[in-house]
């Protein structure tokens, strides 16, 4: 078994959108439909490969897969100080039926990307992103839906096979994946805990009868670590608890002034880190510079945004000023970006590394995007509101 998750930090960077596509990551892919019919637009990978059809889909996200992400990405990212990325997948990589739209053909990129990683001395956590039937109905599972995954044994045996053939991945690169997330982000509002973790159970037994070496990670569904105090399965070894942190798609948090989001950081610490003091480390397998939520498709395709009102079942604007659109600081132009504007987001990401770099570590989401500045790790090391390295041991020295 590799070195315990408490004798380094993880300091890693999401590559999402590449190996499931989402809206708001890679705009450019689902404005291309001239559909005139609102209820017949691509909102997710599913309807966007029903759209196109096998070929046409097959085609685009070859191009996309094959360009999205780079071994230069990956040198920059460590040239910054990353030692890991997490990888996101959709489980159709690994077994996709006749009477799904899906296509397959990733994993030869992602074992190109693996490669890279291991060239450039980085670390990678394998992601499982997307179940059959959707494990939480969102565009990023794959398929924006009602959710259906729990509710079919098969769906379940289905997830479980592409973990397996997930962990065959791991075993084969074993010096270079050393987690792998057992699914992302299942729904508690949809399914009690305790059938989501009687999956976890047997997610985490089919990766240990393959390997005790990589980290299974898991995540809180939204409950919050200290949730999981009693929950945990005792037996468990080498697990780390995946949290992701947001400040944007909340109705009161959205509301809040840029004060109040670094103290919302500072004051969540505390039951963190002491979740992170027992045997199961936390790692917050997502966070972003954003404190809106103006940027394009965030909230899916086709929806509104809370900021200014538009979106559904929120009948005002939820910004904390009196007038609220987005422009200027709040728009997918950053060079529109006041000064004022970009030290906050330096304060509110060197605020938000200051704790997550007290847990196991943190992924960024995301490495890059198409128009969404707060979102974009590259660019915000390259315009300065992401510091490119800090030393959290001596008093929070960012470069």
């Amino acid at each position: 078994m590799r070195t315990s998750w408490a004798a380094y930090t993880i300091r890693g960077v999401n590559i999402g959108g590449v190996f499931l596509i989402e809206p708001f990551i890679r705009p450019s892919l689902f404005d291309q439909f001239n559909i005139s019919t609102t209820s017949e637009l691509p909102v997710d990978e599913w309807t966007f490969s029903a759209a196109l059809g096998k070929n046409e889909t097959r085609r685009q996200l070859e191009e996309h897969w094959d360009t999205f992400v780079t071994k230069k990405h990956l040198e920059l990212l460590a040239s910054y100080g990353i030692n890991w990325i997490r990888i996101p997948i959709g489980y159709w990589a690994f077994n996709l039926t006749d009477d799904e739209p899906f296509v397959n053909g990733q994993l030869p990129y992602v074992e190109r990307l693996l490669d890279w990683a291991r060239e450039v001395g980085l670390k990678v956590e394998l992601d499982l992103h997307g179940a059959p039937g959707s494990q939480n109905g969102y565009d990023n599972s794959g398929h924006r839906v009602t959710p259906e995954w729990l509710y079919s044994r098969a769906n379940v045996d289905r997830t479980l096979d592409a973990l397996k053939k997930m962990t065959e991945i791991a075993v084969k690169w074993d010096d270079v994946v050393y987690g792998i997330q057992i699914l992302n982000e299942p729904s508690r509002w949809k399914w009690p805990i305790s059938d989501i973790l009687e999956f976890y159970n047997e997610a985490y037994n089919v990766i240990r009868g393959m390997t005790d070496d990589v980290y299974v990670m898991i995540h809180d569904t939204f409950l919050g670590p200290n949730e999981w105090r009693s929950l945990v399965n005792p037996n468990w070894k080498n697990v780390l608890m995946d949290t992701h942190i947001y400040q944007m798609f909340d109705n009161y948090m959205i509301t809040m002034n840029d004060t109040a989001h670094i103290d919302m950081i500072t004051d969540m610490s505390k039951d963190i880190v002491n979740f992170n003091s027992t045997n199961i480390g936390v790692v917050v397998g997502e966070f972003s510079a954003a404190t809106h939520d103006c940027t394009k498709y965030i909230n899916g395709f086709g929806t509104g945004n809370r900021w200014e009102g538009t979106l559904n079942h929120v009948d005002h604007p939820l910004c904390p000023f009196d007038n609220c659109t987005c422009t200027g600081d709040y728009s997918s132009n950053y060079t529109q970006f006041s000064t004022h504007y970009k030290r906050f987001l330096k304060s509110y990401v060197e605020a938000q590394f200051s704790v997550y770099d007290g847990l196991a570590g943190w992924f960024y989401w995301n490495f890059k995007t198409e128009s969404a500045p707060e979102w974009d790790y590259l660019l915000g090391v390259e315009q300065g509101w992401i510091p490119k390295y800090c030393n959290f041991q001596l008093a929070l020295i960012c470069y």
